[in-house]
């Protein structure tokens, strides 16, 4: 009874030992030319369908007109940030012109100011600017540089520049004068865009 239940435990296991009772797994048997493992990859190959490819193209056609939107608008921001950019390098330019020159006609000015001239150009050409006051009501499009040609690769801007009297405690109010404080205001503005970019600046004959 022993020797024969001994033989069925051993038995199905006699395949699996090589002639000297070593245990071992059998290679597996090639099927053809592709062998198992082609059979098992070509076996996990997948396509779309054309539903697949049909939602693609919906969902696509959905989402780009939002896209594009954000990216004009990005690219808008971009053009007008650049000519703002413009806008403010042409009035500080300007500015410092005006206060490069000397602050009335007149040489010598008295304690109290009233001698001081009348606010406006004295009669003088645009390369001939030697003080503050002549830069009153300037207004050029395009605007024009320090010898009064116009500025031609600036043609979307318009300088403007005002000048006249105020008094310490009210600066930003304009009176008849004279006295010994002028406010300088330079605006370019964008043309295309309306967008203006204003400099207000204070000089006084001390």
């Amino acid at each position: 009874m022993w020797i024969k239940v001994l033989t069925i435990i051993v038995t199905p296991l006699n395949p699996l030992l090589t002639q000297e009772g070593k245990f071992e797994i059998p290679p597996l048997k090639k099927r053809g030319s592709g062998g198992v493992m082609k059979n098992c990859i070509l076996s996990n190959k997948k396509g779309f369908t054309l539903i697949e490819v049909v939602m693609v193209i919906v969902l696509l056609g959905i989402m780009l007109p939002g896209i594009m939107m954000y990216f004009i608008q990005g690219v808008k921001d971009s053009v007008d940030s650049q000519r703002r950019t413009t806008a403010i390098f042409l009035a500080e330019g300007l500015m410092e012109e005006i206060r490069s020159k000397r602050w009335d006609e007149v040489a010598v000015i008295n304690a109290t100011c009233s001698n001081a001239s009348v606010i406006g150009t004295d009669a003088e050409a645009r390369i001939g600017y030697d003080d503050i006051d002549d830069f009153n009501n300037l207004n050029n499009t395009p605007p024009s540089d320090s010898q009064g040609a116009a500025m031609a690769n600036y043609a979307g801007f318009q300088q403007q520049v005002t000048v006249s009297y105020v008094t310490p405690a009210a600066l930003d109010t304009a009176v008849g004068g004279p006295t010994c404080y002028k406010r300088i205001r330079v605006d370019i503005t964008d043309t295309g865009s309306t967008e203006t970019i204003s400099l207000v600046s204070l000089m006084t004959s001390y």
